[in-house]
This record gives structure tokens, sequence and C-alpha cells, in this order.
């Protein structure tokens, strides 16, 4: 059996972990830890639903509130857990679980391996918090990072080389079909667009304020942002800014939705300037759909946007910047699309869900009979390969 711990199903993460537990549901039985309905991100009940249809068992234990109270009874519970489920791998996702599963392995009556899965390290994050977290991954017998960055991140929090596997997640392709609009018809009226939380790390406000350059010379552009508004505050000063700029008509959130696909590809371009992205599963996506990427290489996204060759890249928060870097593209609709079609064969060729549930089941199934896993993995973001022996 498989156990995954994790604060909560929600967003990106939520949805490929969903998968995840989905597709080791048929070889096998697998359950699931999750915070449940408490806490600012609860869990979201489509994946909660599709866990329960592929029968995935859950479990509610908080591993969203880091007190100590809560803390401490949550790791007695999974303790408790652990000993009547006897699973014999915990994929632990996030820093809390993964002190928490070390905790209660250590408290078993039998063997089990233990797998950490880091997904982000956000800015401004106390010190405390951080010395938790590298400690929880560095008790477990390997860690799965999404992004070079975060592999560099935990060997200089000392979290040995030999524990860390780079595994990108990989997408469901068959479902995210390159769109067959017109170059012409795309540049006649721009659409621009971002898909993501409303909150401060995904950068929208800064979006909103290049936007309002942007269509200076630009006046037909419309932006559209898609995602639940997560920081009640950061949506009221992006409406703010859409009334002082004059961009009511211009500017449309649509909040959560079904299926951001069916508004990616209406798009000339997915535009990010998010300042932490575990891995940018959404600027992959836009990719995917073959729409030009214009975003901030940071941690994860550096991994797969090059500059001029799959994406414009966006040096920094700047405002001005950004609104010239989507300005120039735009400018350029034949660029734009050689720059789209070569996104898409990268993400063929390295982002599909079935090679990253390959390389996962070798991590997650087989590491606990002996499998050694190479330390070393490549750097650059045009490499195709998986070092894993």
């Amino acid at each position: 059996m498989i156990l995954h711990v994790i604060p909560h199903l929600w967003s990106g993460a939520g949805n490929v972990v969903t998968r995840l537990c989905e597709t080791q549901r048929r070889r096998g039985p697998v359950a699931i830890v999750t915070t449940g309905r408490r806490g600012d991100h609860p869990d979201w009940p489509a994946y909660r639903t599709r866990l329960q249809r592929a029968g995935v068992e859950h479990h509610a234990i908080d591993f969203f509130h880091r007190d100590s109270a809560t803390y401490w009874s949550s790791v007695a519970a999974l303790s408790e857990l652990v000993d009547k489920m006897r699973p014999s791998v915990i994929h632990a996702h996030a820093g809390v679980p993964a002190c928490a599963a070390a905790m209660a392995r250590a408290a078993a009556r039998h063997r089990i391996r233990l797998v950490g899965h880091m997904y982000s390290w956000g800015p401004d994050r106390p010190e405390w918090m951080n010395r938790q977290d590298a400690w929880g991954f560095s008790q477990c017998d390997r860690v799965v990072v999404s992004a070079h960055a975060y592999w560099t991140l935990l060997e200089q929090r000392g979290v040995p080389a030999k524990k860390l596997v780079y595994v990108p997640w990989g997408l469901p392709l068959d479902t995210l079909t390159p769109r067959a609009t017109t170059r012409r018809e795309r540049s006649s009226a721009p659409r621009i667009g971002f898909v993501g939380r409303i909150e401060p790390r995904k950068g929208q406000l800064t979006l909103v304020r290049a936007f309002a350059r942007v269509v200076r010379t630009l006046p037909d552009a419309r932006l559209t942002l898609v995602g639940p508004v997560a920081d009640a505050d950061y949506g009221a000063a992006i409406r703010a800014a859409i009334d002082r700029h004059d961009l009511r008509r211009a500017v449309t959130l649509t909040g959560a939705v079904r299926d951001p696909a069916k508004y990616m590809r209406r798009w000339d371009l997915f535009v990010s300037l998010s300042s932490d992205e575990g891995q940018g599963l959404a600027v992959l996506e836009a990719m995917a759909l073959g729409v030009p990427v214009v975003a901030r290489p940071v941690a994860g996204i550096s991994d797969f946007l090059a500059d001029g060759e799959t994406g414009f890249a966006v040096p920094g928060p700047s405002v001005a910047v950004a609104a010239t870097v989507m300005h120039d593209a735009l400018l350029h609709p034949a660029r734009m699309g050689a720059i789209a079609t070569r996104a898409r064969r990268l993400v063929e060729r390295r982002y599909s869900w079935e090679r990253t549930v390959k390389v996962l089941e070798r991590v997650v199934l087989r590491s606990h009979a002996g499998i050694r896993l190479a330390a070393s993995v490549p750097r650059t973001a045009g490499s195709d390969r998986y070092r894993i022996g």
C-alpha cells in the first residue's frame, strides 16, 4: 500500500496528486491523508470526488497548521493510522507531512520507506519554518523535486544529494491538443491571459499594471485573469488598479473555472509574472496548447523557459520591463508562432504524464527494494534525460 500525506488537495498540486493516486490505484491499494475542510485552503470537492470514484481511501488529519498543539496531535493520529494500515511506502507531499511521517515511521512496528516531495519554497518564510521543513526532508529515503533550483536549495539546507531525485510533473497531453486559430486572427485584437490563484506571489497586480501600458498602443487588447481569489486584500488591490487605469472593459476576472484550457485556447499570449512556482504547470499547459508564453524564469519555470526559444523571459518584477516584453511579443506574431511550436515540442518530449508515472514508479514503488537512484541530474533547460539508474 502507498499512503500519501498532503496538507490539502487544491490547485495544481492537488490535481497532480489526485491524478497520481488514480493511476497508482489501478495497480494496488492507495490511501491519502489530507487536512480536509479545515484551514485557509480546504480540499477542492472535485478532487475528493475523483479519489472516491477511484477507490482511494481518505483520512482527515491536519497537516496544514503548524502550531505545536495541532502538529503533535496530528503526528499521534498519523502514527496510529500507520500502525493500522501498515503501508509499504509513505509519500509525504511538502515539509510538514515529511516531518510528521518521519516521526510516525520511527514509532512504527514495521519497515516503511519514506519519499518526500517538495513543491515550493516561497519567499519571506521565517527561518524556523525553513529549518523544520529541511529536517523533515532530510529524514526521507528519497526526496522528489520538480525544479533544479529546489535541488540546490535542499543541498544547501543539508539534505544529501544522494537522496534527491529530479522528477517534473507531466501533463495529460491527449487532453491538451494545440488550437487551430490562424495567426492573422490572433493578432487583430490581442488576447492576453493568466491562470492562477489571486494572491501576491502570482503577480496579477503587476500584470494589470503592465497591461495598462500595453493598451496605450494596442487599445483593442484584452486581459483575462482565471482563478479563485485566495487573498481578499490582494484581489481588492487588483480591482482598484483596474478602476484606476480605466480597464473595466478590457480586463476580466473569471474566478474559479472548471476548464482553464477552454479560456487559454483563445489567448494570443499567456503571461506569468509569478515570483515563485513549484514547477509552473499552468505555463506548461499553455505551451502544450500552442499558446506563446511570457514569464519570469523563477524556480521551476527556469527549467523549461529559454528566452527567445521556448518563450519570452521577463527578468525581474519591473512593470515597465514586463510591458515591453509583452508588447514586443505581440508585435511579432510570426516569431510567437515559431516559439509556440518549439515549446509544444519540448513539452511532448519531456513532460508527458506517462513519463512522470514511469519515473515516479521507480522512485516510490521500487526504491525500497534497493534500486539505486543517481545523485546527479542535468542542470540545463534543454536536456531530455532523466538520470535514474
